[in-house]
């Protein structure tokens, strides 16, 4: 209340005094109301601009905010990994070389449906197990040495399509004089060691029988042996 304002109001009762005159309660009274009333106002106005700025940072907080740049150690720079290419499968006639014995050695190859004949050679003292698709098909001591053109050491009855063959050498001292069975070709492998040792296995179906199997080149690029047909 300002000191014009206050006289105003004084000026006002004075004008329009009831007999008696104006006491100094009825000022003070009525100045107190006006203040209610601006205190009323003032607080309406501080609540409407609450509301107001609850709403500003109710829409500035909605916004998106876009994520952090990752650090450069945390950027990732290679490539997907991509399926590997299908390969097609080998055929007979198939020549492989290994240099340890006591280990089996498996491969797949594609075949008509029909007989395949497989050969070992290997050192004096050897003694071969070759596995048609899981079966033991043909056991007993391998053929002459690798210098020498191999004698066919059995057959099998392979599938139409996809073929998994297994072979191994063990010492003939350690596979005994009894008839070897699947049962016992696992227990052999399953004890002994491997040890350094030089053998070849060729398989052929009724196709590539002919092949000479003791004339073979090998592809310089690929590595691949192939045979004199």
């Amino acid at each position: 209340m300002t000191e014009q304002r206050l006289r105003d109001l004084l000026d006002d009762d004075t004008a329009g005094a009831p007999p008696g005159g104006v006491r100094l309660a009825d000022v003070d009274a009525r100045v107190r109301r006006i203040r209610r009333r601006r205190g009323r106002a003032a607080a309406s106005v501080a609540a409407a601009a609450l509301t107001v700025t609850a709403v500003t940072v109710l829409t500035v907080d909605a916004r998106p905010v876009p994520a952090p740049a990752p650090a450069a150690g945390d950027v990732w720079a290679g490539a997907l990994a991509q399926p590997a290419p299908t390969r097609a499968q080998p055929t007979p006639p198939l020549f492989h070389g290994y240099t340890k014995g006591g280990r089996r050695e498996t491969f797949t190859f594609e075949s008509k449906a029909g007989k395949v004949s497989f050969a070992l050679t290997c050192p004096p003292g050897g003694y071969g197990l070759i596995w048609l698709n899981g079966d033991l098909v043909a056991a007993g001591p391998c053929g002459p040495t690798v210098r020498q053109p191999p004698g066919w050491f059995g057959e099998g009855m392979a599938r139409a399509g996809l073929n998994e063959l297994s072979a191994a050498m063990v010492k003939l001292s350690d596979a005994g004089t009894g008839t070897m069975t699947g049962e016992r070709a696992d227990e052999l492998l399953a004890w002994t060691a491997t040890y350094p040792a030089d053998w070849r296995l060729i398989l052929a179906d009724a196709r590539t029988r002919s092949c000479r199997t003791d004339v073979v080149k090998v592809d310089p690029k690929t590595g691949e042996i192939k045979a004199q047909c």
